[in-house]
């Protein structure tokens, strides 16, 4: 008897180890940065000429861009690994009305945010939710819309990094 017992608690300590072992991996990969080969205002413009290029998908900017870092500068705040920070709010008005309409607390992830950084490095990246890997945890409509967002955004970046 004491051998099953013994069995079936490192099945299960094993398991639970697994499953926060993928929990953490998932999470690392949720919010991805990804160097740009242009500098920070090469890559800022690149941004802006190039959503406008995806708007008869629907694709626009739902309002300006914001100098997220003249919001630290003002608070008297230090960010000591970025010398610039800039968001961009990109969004398609006709597949997030999809999504919300499967699930209305969707509503709280949109629209898509890109920030634009500057690094101490002197390298520019942008961050951005990974929409493809944040697909998997969903079904149906939901799923399906994240991942034409997914496949718009890589046409996207194709285009920003050329």
């Amino acid at each position: 008897m004491s051998k099953t017992v013994s069995f079936i608690g490192g099945l299960l300590a094993g398991a639970g180890a697994l499953g926060v072992a993928g929990m953490k991996l998932f999470q690392s990969k949720m919010v991805v940065e990804i160097e740009s080969p242009k500098s920070f205002e090469e890559t800022c413009e690149a941004i802006e000429k190039t959503i406008p290029e995806f708007a008869d998908e629907g694709w626009g900017f739902p309002f300006d861009k914001w100098n997220f870092y003249k919001v630290f500068e003002k608070n008297n705040i230090e960010v000591p690994d970025i010398r610039k920070l800039t968001v961009y709010f990109i969004c398609n008005a006709r597949l997030s009305a999809k999504v919300i309409n499967e699930n209305n607390a969707m509503a709280g992830i949109m629209p898509c945010s890109w920030a634009v950084m500057e690094k101490t490095d002197g390298k520019t990246y942008i961050a951005k939710m990974n929409i493809g890997l944040m697909s998997k945890m969903f079904t149906g409509t939901i799923k399906e819309t994240m991942e034409i967002v997914e496949e718009t955004e890589k046409r996207m970046f194709e285009k920003i990094f050329s």
